[in-house]
């Protein structure tokens, strides 16, 4: 059940950031020079972080986690049709940036001692 909880968390995460990178500018709520960047790679972190809560194997939360980077410039590439948006590879690069954040959190926190007795599988197998 938690698995299922979390998929349905990324898949709306991942709708959400679609919808926030497709938005006109005059709908997304940033004013502070910089803070878009810092809301790419934290929205991105989180895309990479979700996975591995949510597959079993760390393998396929590592890919799924390393797909998002291409999903980031996609939407980017997609901005460029949306009236007052453009094309940044700044924005990409926070997008590569907050992945590799994600996916680095989400490892450390898997290898902690105390994540095992909160009931939560590490995806290792024992030898």
């Amino acid at each position: 059940m938690k698995r299922w909880i979390i998929h349905v968390t990324w898949a709306a995460s991942i709708c959400g950031v679609m919808v926030l990178s497709i938005a006109p500018p005059d709908e997304v709520p940033l004013s502070v020079d910089g803070a878009d960047k810092i809301a790419h790679c934290l929205a991105y972190a989180w895309l990479a972080v979700l996975p591995f809560f949510s597959f079993e194997k760390t393998r396929t939360a590592f890919v799924a986690a390393l797909l998002m980077i291409p999903y980031g410039i996609a939407l980017e590439f997609a901005q460029q049709v949306v009236p007052g948006r453009d094309c940044s590879l700044a924005d990409m690069a926070a997008d590569a940036a907050g992945v590799f954040l994600g996916i680095a959190g989400a490892t450390c926190i898997k290898e902690r001692p105390w994540f095992g007795s909160l009931g939560c599988k590490t995806g290792k197998t024992a030898p």
